[in-house]
């Protein structure tokens, strides 16, 4: 009797035990289900699953501020201010204007020198000039592509340093400056030849871009994310448009100041005005020369300062 009355318990034990597991799994399924239904509901609804609201909030909030820190005001903001507080990205800057500023006054030069260099109809002179000029340019940008080809261009860099290139150009524009003065000089104030204005111009173009352009970009190794990715744009654009646009308002403030004071001599045969002998598109460019030139100065000793520093750090 002992041993059937413990059977029958063990029995009604296992039984409960059996209901408990089966009413578990059933709450289980039943809670499994609710939540399914749940997230059916809230993708139906265009809304995040039940618990996830406040993960997917937060990710929406940084993505927005992660879009107006990259906007395109704020880019330039932070480009800007790198560039204002930075002493060799402005030395950069003002190197760059002054070479666009020394282009841009010459060019006065040419464009007068061109229109006048033959005669004819305006139509017939016009389309003359341009094929001239076109001539001119593909004669320019071969010597370019073959000083780049051959490797010339970078053995000279390499021969000059990186700090020699940076003063290579001015010295280049100032040579250029003194033989149009020379001629001026020797001819009595005619006008200097086409062809020396246009091989001292070319010269000075194909020296450019194929030996001290790739030295200047050079300059902004090592920099940081915000010099080289946010100011450098900002510095590339702006200093060419600075300088052009400063040079032909120089030009035209210095004309009016002479029409105004009388200052000058004017020629008989074309009304040209000269300046101690000289026109004062040359005597501007030979100013910007020399600034340009102590300025590639400043900014070589800049550079070297940041590469011994570079070096120190390795």
């Amino acid at each position: 009797k002992g041993g059937g009355s413990m059977g029958m318990a063990s029995a009604a034990s296992m039984s409960g035990m059996r209901k408990a597991q089966s009413s578990i799994s059933l709450s289980a399924m039943v809670a499994s289900s609710k939540k399914q239904q749940g997230e059916m509901q809230a993708s139906a609804k265009g809304g995040p699953p039940a618990g996830e609201g406040t993960g997917a909030k937060k990710e929406a909030v940084s993505r927005s501020a992660l879009d107006d820190s990259n906007s395109f005001k704020q880019r330039l903001l932070r480009g800007v201010t790198t560039i204002l507080r930075s002493r060799l990205l402005m030395c950069i800057f003002t190197y760059n204007a002054l070479a666009a500023t020394t282009t841009v006054l010459l060019s006065f030069q040419r464009a007068e020198l061109v229109a006048n260099r033959g005669g004819g109809g305006a139509a017939a002179s016009t389309e003359k000039d341009t094929a001239f000029l076109a001539r001119v340019n593909m004669a320019s940008s071969l010597a370019v592509f073959a000083l780049q080809a051959s490797g010339a261009g970078a053995l000279l860099s390499d021969y000059c340093g990186r700090y020699g290139t940076l003063a290579l150009m001015p010295l280049v524009r100032s040579c250029g400056v003194a033989g149009l003065a020379w001629w001026h000089v020797k001819g009595s104030g005619r006008p200097p030849n086409l062809t020396l204005f246009l091989v001292l111009d070319e010269f000075a173009k194909v020296m450019n871009f194929a030996v001290a352009k790739p030295v200047r970009e050079s300059l902004w190794r090592g920099l940081s994310n915000e010099a080289r990715y946010e100011a450098k744009p900002i510095v590339d654009t702006l200093a060419n448009r600075w300088g052009g646009g400063s040079a032909a308002f120089v030009m035209s403030f210095f004309g009016a100041a002479l029409e105004f004071t009388g200052w000058g001599r004017v020629s008989e045969v074309d009304g040209s005005r000269t300046v101690l002998g000289f026109p004062p598109v040359l005597i501007l460019c030979a100013i910007t020369a020399v600034w340009w030139a102590v300025v590639s100065l400043d900014l070589g000793n800049i550079r070297r300062r940041i590469d011994l520093e570079l070096k120190k750090h390795q």
